[in-house]
């Protein structure tokens, strides 16, 4: 009992952790951008009226051969203030442009961690290795280990002698695990050629499908979106009944739209409802990434 509320209670924090940062980065930026915008709108408008005053029917007044409509002096001012407001204009326009761009550094962060607390949720709640009963792998439960719990800390540790990244001798499910615990830790690259080498070795095994979701993950998490998308991509191609199958429409959709291939995002996010419309991934994080993609 005391480890459910635990759990709970874990996963109720990082919730909020994710929430007070999408409200950090999600508001306080647009808002930023907004007032610029309207600044920059209103500077426009006052350089548009100088204008007007300055040329009388879109010819200079200097051309003209009758006597101009407003006195020089008058004229050099405004020509003054023009060329102060334009220079506001181009400043404003690039404290715009330094914005959006720190918004999408917001938001790759953002992307970034909430690919991890993800990871963490799996792992807490004991769905992030497939081994045991989930994957249909005998001996898991014979060994001690529940279904879908990642296995202990000390299995990197048994296998000092090897470079990370480099697969232990053993199981597929051994090897498997050894990939999986490297994610865990945060040693996406390691991580990375671990799954490469499983897959390379195990590709028709039971567990390639979650392999090649995770060797995804390792990839999407260092926002290399591009190769992400190819890995998540494969999978669902390779896999298309893994466990995982809904889990690779979602992120190949999230993932094509990092690299602007929006339609082909909404196609994968539209295929994900209609193969699996009763998914978390479905029911959870469509409609919130149709949203965000502007999907019709």
């Amino acid at each position: 009992m005391a480890l459910v509320m635990y759990k709970q209670a874990t996963r109720f924090l990082i919730l909020a952790a994710v929430a007070a940062m999408a409200a950090s980065m999600g508001m306080a930026e647009p808002a930023l951008a907004q007032a610029i915008e309207k600044r920059i709108e209103r500077l426009e408008k006052e350089v548009r009226a100088v204008q007007r005053k300055v040329f009388k029917d879109g010819v200079p007044a200097a051309d003209e051969t009758a006597a101009p409509a407003i006195p020089p002096p008058q004229a050099v001012d405004m020509e003054r203030r023009i060329s102060a407001l334009e220079e506001q204009l181009r400043q404003l326009n690039g404290q715009l442009e330094e914005l959006q761009h720190q918004a999408d550094d917001s938001r790759q962060r953002l992307e970034a961690f909430m690919a991890d607390a993800e990871f963490r949720f799996n792992q807490l709640e004991g769905k992030g290795a497939p081994v045991g009963a989930a994957a249909g792998v005998a001996g898991a439960a014979a060994a001690g280990s529940e279904p879908n719990e990642l296995p202990p800390a000390t299995t990197a540790a048994d296998t000092s002698t090897a470079a990370e990244g480099t697969l232990p001798a053993g199981s597929p499910m051994d090897q498997y695990n050894y990939a999986y615990a490297l994610l865990a830790q945060g040693k996406y690259e390691a991580a990375e050629a671990a799954f490469r080498s499983f897959l390379g070795a195990h590709g028709g095994d039971e567990l390639a499908g979650n392999a090649q979701y995770w060797l995804g993950q390792s990839l999407f998490v260092r926002g290399l979106y591009k190769e992400a998308a190819r890995e998540f991509l494969t999978g669902y191609q390779s896999y298309p009944k893994s466990p995982k199958a809904p889990a690779y429409l979602l992120k190949i959709g999230i993932t094509l739209g990092k690299i602007d291939q929006k339609q082909d995002a909404c196609d994968a996010l539209k295929e994900l409802k209609s193969r699996f419309p009763q998914s978390p991934e479905s029911k959870e994080r469509r409609a919130q990434e149709e949203k965000a993609l502007g999907c019709k």
